[in-house]
């Protein structure tokens, strides 16, 4: 379809009815890189040839320049001629001499036989329309071999009086000359139609007619700021859109046919423009004419002019090109060694011209070689810009530095500054460097700055004795740190390891742990652990609040957590969750890996806290998957302790002994994930109903935790859980007990969920009669901390105790609310097992006996209700449950008894209860 090209075809059509009037015609269609000249010449010929004249058509190139003849050759043999036409036209041919270059066939100087041979191809042409009107095409003029161009000059000056028709198409090329021959040619046409691109109206109507209307005019408008209304890249935009599995509707997405469209008319032209389209990809942002040619050795003039046609092809906008897919294509069209050749010719350029550091630096990267010793001390400064909003340029920076650098001593702080930035983005890649700089820690000649990653990373993998053989290294080379670097590395140690005090010489713990005060928030910031733990509600909220304000610097990502979860603690949760989001967008900005796996983790254990499981379980999961395990090290207990609760809340027991099953450094155990970990294991067996296994992770847990001056109920609540598990046993006034204790230990005023949660274990171990107050409080704490799986449990007790109260309809109402909230959480919320023992089971029972042996005690009473006939309501609401969780019960119920329907139940349950017995009867003693 010819979208504004209807003018310059009606005038084309007019100088054909002039030609069969007996006059010959000239038209000259010119214009600029791919602005559709051989679509209209094509259009046009098409149509003439069904008016019944003779069209012969060539299209030059400029390969085929030095062939004898070449397009005199393709009009004769571009349709059906005689034989005896092409016999004739074939011995001229045949008889000319090898052709030389263009420059030298000067009419002036022509031989007599090559007289002889133009004569003779140019009057079988004029023969041919003697008999019937002659079309000739001719695409690219500018591309026409010497002879073909001296018959058309010959037929110029005899056609005036024959029905022929020249119709020429040629580039624009300003400033460029051409050669005597092709410019007598084209001198003076009948016709000359300029092609411009097209307009954003006519963009509209191409795409409209090829996309049709739904596509829009954003769509359109986009198209033609990419385009620049250049025909042929506005169509391979066009294909692209048609070709996508999912298609982009308000924006075209350029692809493969775009690219090829874009290579297409760089290679058509002339080899220079592809050179300067090289050049303006690898300057990119720093790109000017005078630039490019300084970069490609060429003149600035031709440079500037082939910017023109660049910009007239639609190509680039001003200096730059109009989408960054066409410099990708640019350069991924070049080989390899060109594309780094030309970077690094860019960075010597650029940096004699005084370009920023950073400038500089990407180019020398790109190039992969420093081109003199500027390029290291240029590479390390980058290193310092870059490592806040690109981490991965530092690393790659200070790596390229250190393969340049000859000096000991500068690449010993070179490699040390790596290891500081490259821990941001992966500490698998600063492990290769830390080797040799422990020596150089332990020496004392490193700075607190470069010796803090190198210590951090002895923290993570466990060995903190290790690392405070460093601290006391450095402390006495360089003296002692300035208040931020010791709040760091104290809450770092602290978040990691509990409380110092006999757990380090008492010379490091002095240094981190000072007693003397000072106006400088730092020092008040250092002891937002101690706040934390105990309960100092503003001075933990204005601690956290001063470390959070300068994250993703050079903090340490420990301690941002540290902040985060204080801050949660402090029942700031909307504050907590406002930061969280904030500091793991800008690390996402800023390519941070090692921020947001941490920061993933908090986002988890926050969401785990609202009883948001799905939000808990995607943060956690994709958190672990950012690094490797060995980067991780000890740390690892944190994401993993995550995953175990969530996966036990929801009902995935075989997902979370999966996670357990998983091997871990043995170091975790000493630090604070240790109880983490033996926290959710707890959890996990006892959904599983193996209350004795619960108990000891429990016991172990909190033991850990007394221990290490770490006995925070918001972080690890296991007086609570412990609470629940010596009910499961029969247990009930020590379980009393420890609840109580956690509730004087959390107060009225701080940690609602916590408070909750100990409040509704204590409603279990209360009388009937002295529940409700209880859950009622509970239920109110939840309602305001947002937590809805505490939530749906505190409900479903209380539901349970309006039943036994024999508030019916109470129960039935409140019964709804947990099974809305639990659908909003994906979990299962259980009946209560108020005070009931339950054995001590296995969770992968032996396989023999099979049957109902490998039921648990909750769904063996689905299974038996079940089999007595009842509907997954009614017995949802005989054990209190939902439907959902029915569902979920009778799926495991019917897969390990291996059958397909309810009435297979009760045969099955029967030969079950003949094979307990005698079980019971071999394992009883004498």
């Amino acid at each position: 379809m010819l979208v504004e090209r209807h003018d310059e075809l009606s005038v084309l059509r007019e100088a054909f009815a002039e030609t069969l009037d007996g006059k010959g015609r000239v038209v000259l269609i010119n214009g600029d890189l791919a602005t559709g000249k051989t679509e209209l010449l094509q259009t046009f010929t098409e149509s003439v040839a069904e008016q019944g004249a003779l069209v012969l058509t060539a299209t030059a190139a400029r390969a085929e320049r030095a062939m004898r003849m070449g397009v005199m050759w393709q009009l004769f043999r571009s349709t059906a001629l005689s034989a005896g036409t092409l016999d004739r036209v074939s011995r001229l041919i045949e008889a000319e001499p090898q052709a030389t270059e263009e420059r030298d066939l000067d009419p002036g100087t022509m031989q007599l036989t090559d007289a002889r041979v133009v004569h003779g191809v140019s009057s079988v042409l004029l023969d041919l329309a003697a008999d019937t009107p002659v079309v000739i095409a001719i695409d690219d003029l500018q591309f026409v071999d010497g002879g073909s161009l001296q018959v058309l000059l010959y037929l110029r000056r005899r056609m005036r009086s024959r029905r022929l028709l020249l119709a020429l198409t040629e580039w624009q090329r300003p400033g460029r000359p051409g050669s005597f021959l092709r410019a007598e040619v084209s001198r003076q046409p009948s016709h000359r139609l300029t092609l411009a691109p097209l307009s954003e109206a006519g963009v509209t109507e191409l795409v409209a007619h090829r996309l049709g209307q739904r596509t829009g005019s954003r769509f359109a408008s986009a198209c033609y700021a990419l385009s620049g209304g250049n025909p042929l890249l506005l169509r391979a935009l066009i294909d692209d859109h048609a070709r996508a599995a999912e298609p982009v509707r308000d924006r075209p997405v350029p692809g493969g046919a775009f690219r090829q469209a874009v290579l297409d008319c760089l290679h058509r032209w002339d080899p220079d423009l592809l050179a300067v389209a090289s050049g303006l990809a690898v300057l990119a942002d720093a790109a000017s004419p005078d630039r490019v040619a300084e970069l490609l050795a060429m003149q600035p003039q031709s440079v500037s002019q082939l910017f023109d046609v660049l910009a007239a092809a639609g190509i680039v906008r001003g200096e730059r090109f109009r989408h960054s897919e066409i410099a990708a294509t640019v350069l991924e069209g070049m080989p390899p060694e060109e594309v780094a050749r030309l970077h690094v010719r860019a960075a010597e350029l650029l940096y004699r011209h005084g370009a920023d550091a950073m400038e500089v630096a990407r180019h020398v990267v790109a190039g992969d070689a420093a081109p003199g010793p500027w390029a290291v001390r240029v590479l390390r400064h980058a290193a310092d810009q870059a490592v806040v909003d690109d981490a991965p340029l530092a690393v790659r920076c200070l790596e390229l530095a250190m393969r340049a650098c000859d000096e000991e001593r500068d690449r010993v702080a070179l490699r040390a500054a790596l290891v500081r930035v490259a821990w941001r983005v992966n500490p698998s890649v600063a492990m290769r460097h830390l080797s040799p700089l422990h020596g150089a820690v332990n020496a004392g000649e490193l700075t607190w700055r470069d010796a803090v990653p190198v210590t951090r990373h002895l923290l993570w993998q466990g060995d903190l004795c290790a690392a405070a053989a460093q601290l006391q290294a450095v402390h006495a080379a360089a003296g002692p740190p300035d208040a931020r670097t010791t709040a760091e590395l104290r809450l770092a140690c602290e978040w990691i390891y509990g409380s110092l005090r006999d757990r380090v010489p008492q010379d490091v713990h002095a240094l981190l742990c000072p007693s003397a005060t000072s106006a400088n928030p730092w020092v008040r910031t250092a002891m937002l652990n101690s706040l934390w733990s105990g309960r100092a509600g503003r001075d933990v909220v204005n601690s956290a609040e001063h470390i959070l304000q300068g994250c993703l610097g050079d903090v340490m990502p420990e301690v941002g957590a540290t902040a985060l979860l204080a801050l949660d603690d402090a029942d700031r949760h909307e504050r907590a969750m406002f930061w969280c989001n904030t500091l793991f967008d800008e690390a996402v900005r800023r390519q941070a890996t090692t921020w947001q796996a941490v920061l993933g983790c908090v986002h988890a254990d926050l969401a785990w806290r609202r009883g948001d499981l799905v939000t808990a379980d995607a943060r956690a999961a994709t958190a672990l998957s950012l690094l490797p395990t060995q980067s991780w090290g000890v740390l690892i207990g944190f994401p993993l302790s995550i995953l175990i609760q969530v996966n036990t809340a929801m009902g995935r027991h075989d997902a979370a002994a999966e996670l357990l099953d998983r091997a871990l450094p043995e170091a975790m155990f000493a630090t604070s994930f240790g109880p983490r970990y033996l926290h959710a294991s707890g959890h996990f067996n006892l959904a599983c109903g193996r209350p004795l296994a619960a108990l000891d992770d429990f016991e172990r847990c909190a033991a850990w935790l007394r221990g290490q001056d770490r006995d925070v109920p918001a972080v690890v609540p296991w007086r609570s859980d412990l609470a629940q598990t010596l009910l499961r046993l029969g247990r009930r006034k020590e379980a009393r007990d420890l609840v109580a204790e956690q509730l004087n230990r959390t107060g009225p005023a701080g940690g609602s969920r916590t408070r909750a949660v100990a409040l509704r274990v204590l409603a279990a171990c209360t009388d009937v009669k002295d529940r409700a107050p209880l859950l009622r409080e509970a239920i109110q704490c939840l309602e305001r901390c947002g937590d809805r799986l505490e939530l749906a449990r505190a409900l479903a007790d209380l539901s349970q105790l309006q039943r036994e109260l024999g508030q019916l309809g109470d129960a039935r109402l409140t019964l709804r609310k947990v099974e809305q909230l639990a659908k909003a959480c994906n979990a299962e919320v259980l009946p209560d097992q108020r005070g009931r023992p339950i054995p001590d089971r296995p969770v992968r029972e032996d396989p023999t006996p099979t049957g109902p042996a490998t039921l648990s005690d909750a769904e063996r009473k689905v299974a038996e209700l079940a089999a007595d006939g009842h509907t997954n309501r009614e017995i949802g609401r005989k054990l209190y449950i939902t439907v959902s969780t029915v569902e979920q019960h009778l799926t495991r119920i019917y897969k390990k008894l291996n059958v397909t329907r309810r009435t297979d139940l009760a045969p099955e349950l029967s030969r079950q209860d003949s094979v307990e017995s005698r079980l019971a009867v071999s394992h009883m003693g004498p």
